[in-house]
């Protein structure tokens, strides 16, 4: 079986997308940061959304496009590797992002706003406050401390009986833990980042 096959059999999800062609800079640079933000990924153009491989249509107007949205329209830059796959007759090209130690890297939303993007599934997310914090601070030159300090102390008394299993209710933590909703996201990004939740 060809190697282009077995991806494509795997479809789309977190660390993989397809591509009918490219003529959105702006659009293929979420992807592009959602994969360097997230576990990195594939972008496989010249395949459609089913699975259908129709090649590419202008090679190296394609490549300009994803270079321009690495480059220009993702910041920072998000690094990528191309490589061609030939398929009966057709050519594909395979956009590879790693994961990024410089997340977190954003693109601009749909409304024209840079935004930190993740990959969830087989989409691409604007991060949450909080997903985007937590990032940051992963991803921060300084190095990481948790000393607890008040905040710290209320909050992890809170989390102690609070149910996490729908993701965090911001609003009613920081009204629990006596703290304004950007010091609670600030506290559970700290928390989140360090390993301790």
């Amino acid at each position: 079986m060809h190697p282009l096959e077995k991806m494509i059999l795997e479809g789309e999800h977190q660390q993989q997308d397809f591509k009918y062609f490219l003529n959105d800079a702006k659009k293929i640079a979420r992807t592009l940061a959602a994969f360097a933000n997230t576990d990195g990924g594939r972008l496989l153009v010249g395949v459609k959304d089913n699975g259908k491989v129709v090649g590419l249509k202008h090679k190296d107007e394609e490549v300009y496009v994803v270079e321009a949205a690495a480059n220009v329209f993702c910041r920072p830059a998000v690094v990528f590797e191309t490589r061609y796959w030939n398929y009966e007759g057709r050519t594909v090209l395979d956009v590879w992002v790693s994961k990024s130690g410089q997340a977190p890297h954003t693109a601009p939303a749909e409304n024209g706003k840079a935004a930190c993007f993740i990959r969830k599934e087989d989409e691409n997310k604007v991060a949450s406050e909080l997903e985007t914090a937590v990032l940051r601070l992963k991803y921060s030159p300084q190095p990481l401390t948790l000393a607890m300090d008040k905040q710290l102390e209320r909050l992890t008394e809170v989390l102690k009986s609070y149910d996490a299993s729908n993701g965090y209710d911001i609003r009613t933590l920081s009204r629990l833990s006596l703290m304004t909703g950007k010091e609670c996201i600030e506290a559970l990004a700290r928390l989140i980042a360090g390993g301790t939740i």
